[in-house]
C-alpha cells in the first residue's frame, strides 16, 4: 500500500517487518486484523494501544466492511475480546441485513466464542481457547495462571492495574470448548457410531482393541479354540491418589457437561449400592459389614493407604481401567472416597466391559487381583447380574512388576508368563498415564465436582487422542522390529 505524507508515528507490535505508518493508515491495514496491538509514539516512547482507542470498529458479516443496513446514528457496542495476546476492549457492529444470521451465529462465524448466550459482551477467540486447551492437556497449567498471563500481556506499559479480571468468564468458556472438542474428536458430532458403543459416548476409543462388526474378520468366531487369544481384549486397573478433590464449599448445582458420556461412572448409579454395603458417606469404607478377607499377606493395597490422610477430601483419587494399548476405557473410571474398596472396582469394570460382551475371551490385570476375585461373582450378582457369566469366564492375572510383592503362590497362579496366549504382556500399562497426569491434581483438587470431572475427562481424552494419532507410527515400528529381529 502506498504511504501517505503524514508522520509515521504508529507501528504494529504483531506484524513483523512492517514499516511505521500514520495511525489512520495503520487502522486501514488492520481491517481484518482487529486484535493486534499498536505501538504509538507519544513524544517520548512507543506506547502500547488498542486499535479501538483510535475509533477502530469490528464489522461482522461483510469481511471487515461496514454493513450498509446499519441504522444511521447506531453506535457500536463495547465488546471485550480475549485473544492469545491479551484482553482487548473493542467496538463492534453486527450485520443488519435482512435474513441475517443471529448475533450468536455471527460471532461463531467470526471465530469468536461467546461467554454468554444472552446480551453477549465478552467473547474468546478460538485461538486462545485452543491454546489453553493444549496448554492444560500438556503442561497442566490452571485457568487462573493462564488468565494472569493474559492480563499481563494486556496491561499498558505504564500501568498493570487497568485490566478487568476475566477469570470466571474464561473458566466457563474453556469448559464448553473442551466439551465441543471431545464431541468432535469422538466422531459423535459427525454422526459416526462404532458398533457396540453408546451413540452418546464422546470419548476417543481404542481402534486397535478387538471390536466385533468393526475391525474383526467376518469369520472371527470360527477360529480354532487354541487361537482365540488373537481376538482377546486385555484390561488393566489401577488406583491413583493424586487426582483428589478437596472438601470445600462449592456449587452443589455444578454438574459435569460430560456426565454419563465420558470416562466416569455416574455417581448416582453407584451411590445406592455403595451406601448399602459400606455405609453412608463419612464412614470408613474399608471396613464394610461383609468385609472381604485379604488372601495375600504380601500386598495389601486396600490397607496400605492411611485413611486419616483422606479426612479433608471428598474424593481420595480415582480408579481407572485401560486396555493393553494404554488407552483409557470409556465408563471405566470411578471416584474413590477412601481406599480401593472392591465394589468401586466392580462398577469401573462393568463400564470398561461395555462393547466387549460378544468377544470370546477377555483378560484382566490388577495389582490385588488375588484378593479382588474373592466373592467377585457374589458382588456382581448383586450389582451387575448380567455380567456374571462374563466375569466368571475372564482370565485374571497380576501385573508383572507388582506381583513381586505377593506371596509365591500368587506369583505362580496369576503370572502372565504361565497364562495361555498372553505372551510377553505385562499388565502394567495402566501405570503409564499417571506419570504425566499426576501433576494435574494440583489444580483439579481445588475444582468443584462438575468442573473436576470435565477437566479429567478432557485429560484422559487427550491422552487417548494422542495415542490414536501416533498409533500408526507405533504399530509400524513394532511390526518392522518383529519382522527383522536382531
Amino acid at each position: 500500500m502506498p504511504r501517505c505524507n503524514d508522520p509515521a508515528t504508529t507501528r504494529c507490535r504483531e506484524c513483523r517487518g512492517r514499516e511505521p505508518t500514520c495511525t489512520p493508515c495503520a487502522l486501514q491495514n488492520h481491517r481484518n486484523l482487529p486484535l493486534h496491538w499498536l505501538a504509538v509514539w507519544n513524544g517520548e516512547f512507543f506506547e502500547r494501544r488498542d486499535l479501538a482507542d483510535y475509533g477502530f470498529v469490528i464489522y461482522l458479516g461483510h469481511h471487515g466492511d461496514r454493513c450498509q443496513n446499519i441504522p444511521s446514528g447506531d453506535a457500536p457496542i463495547k465488546f471485550v475480546i480475549v485473544h492469545d495476546n491479551g484482553v482487548h476492549n473493542c467496538q463492534l457492529h453486527y450485520c443488519h441485513c435482512p435474513g441475517r444470521p443471529t448475533q450468536l451465529s455471527q460471532l461463531i462465524r467470526a471465530d469468536l466464542f461467546p461467554a454468554t448466550l444472552e446480551r453477549t459482551e465478552t467473547a474468546f477467540t478460538c485461538e486462545v481457547l485452543e491454546r489453553f486447551h493444549l496448554d492444560f492437556d500438556i503442561s497442566k497449567r490452571s485457568v487462573q495462571d493462564f488468565v494472569r498471563i493474559l492480563e499481563q500481556l494486556s496491561a499498558p506499559d505504564d500501568d498493570t492495574g487497568r485490566v478487568k479480571n476475566r477469570y470466571r468468564d474464561f473458566l466457563l468458556g474453556t469448559r464448553m470448548y473442551r466439551y465441543c472438542t471431545m464431541d468432535k474428536r469422538s466422531g459423535r458430532r459427525h454422526g459416526i457410531v462404532i458398533p457396540g458403543r453408546d451413540p452418546q459416548d464422546i470419548t476417543v476409543p481404542c481402534f486397535t482393541c478387538p471390536i466385533p462388526h468393526f475391525n474383526l474378520p467376518p469369520d472371527w468366531k470360527d477360529i480354532a479354540e487354541d487361537l482365540r487369544y488373537i481376538h482377546r481384549i486385555i484390561l488393566s486397573a489401577d488406583g491413583n491418589y493424586s487426582l483428589q478433590k478437596k472438601t470445600k464449599p462449592g456449587d452443589e448445582q455444578d454438574i459435569a457437561l460430560t456426565m454419563g458420556e465420558a470416562f466416569f461412572v455416574r455417581d448416582d448409579i453407584m451411590r445406592e449400592a455403595l451406601n448399602k454395603v459400606y455405609g453412608a458417606k463419612g464412614q470408613d469404607v474399608t471396613t464394610p459389614a461383609d468385609d472381604i478377607a485379604i488372601t495375600c499377606a504380601g500386598f495389601k493395597v486396600a490397607r496400605a493407604q492411611r485413611t486419616a490422610k483422606f479426612k479433608y477430601v471428598d474424593n481420595s483419587g480415582v480408579l481407572s481401567f485401560s486396555c493393553d494399548h494404554l488407552l483409557f476405557r470409556s465408563g471405566g473410571t470411578v471416584d474413590l472416597h477412601s481406599t480401593e474398596a472392591y465394589m468401586y472396582g466392580d462398577f469401573a469394570m462393568a463400564g470398561a466391559l461395555r462393547g466387549t460382551l460378544e468377544l470370546l475371551e477377555r483378560g484382566f490385570s490388577y495389582d490385588v487381583v488375588c484378593s479382588y476375585i474373592c466373592n467377585i461373582l457374589k458382588r456382581f450378582a448383586t450389582t451387575h447380574p448380567e455380567l456374571v457369566p462374563v466375569v466368571a469366564d475372564m482370565k485374571m492375572l497380576l501385573p508383572k512388576l507388582h506381583m513381586h510383592g505377593h506371596k509365591e503362590m500368587c506369583q505362580i497362579v496369576y503370572a502372565f508368563c504361565y497364562a495361555r496366549g498372553f505372551g510377553l504382556a505385562h499388565g502394567e500399562g495402566v501405570e503409564t498415564p499417571w506419570a504425566e497426569l499426576n501433576i494435574a491434581g494440583l489444580s483439579t483438587r481445588e475444582m468443584t465436582a462438575g468442573a473436576r470431572h470435565d477437566a479429567l475427562n478432557s485429560l484422559f481424552n487427550y491422552w487417548n487422542w494422542t495415542k490414536t494419532r501416533n498409533m500408526c507410527t507405533s504399530l509400524t515400528s513394532v511390526m518392522i522390529c518383529a519382522n527383522n529381529p536382531v
